[in-house]
């Protein structure tokens, strides 16, 4: 059997996909406010339209932005931490003061 030929982008770099982890984070946080927003306010809204009222349209949106405010604080506080470079001072090059220039 023949293998096809790997067409690129199909499978993602392991370096570019680590640089996009913070617009992935990004979005996240953008759609959770514009999902809560959505559902909420469209709650608020039937019920508007149900119970003949004209109040219960903000009152859902400002649920909304509550519980989205609430989920995104909540998903940053359970969220893995940020991986740090390692604070050994012997690991890397020597400090330009102790390096020795060719002559």
């Amino acid at each position: 059997m023949k293998s096809r030929p790997r067409r690129p982008g199909i499978i993602p770099d392991p370096a570019r996909v680590k640089d996009r982890k913070g617009a992935d984070e990004g979005w996240a946080v953008v759609s959770t406010m514009l999902g809560g927003f959505a559902v909420w306010g469209g709650i608020g809204w039937l019920l508007d339209q149900w119970w003949g009222t004209k109040w219960a349209l903000p009152v859902g949106v400002i649920v909304g932005m509550v519980l989205g405010i609430y989920a995104v604080i909540a998903r940053v506080i359970h969220s893995e931490p940020a991986v740090t470079r390692p604070t050994d001072p012997t690991t890397g090059p020597p400090p330009a003061s102790t390096r020795r220039e060719t002559e």
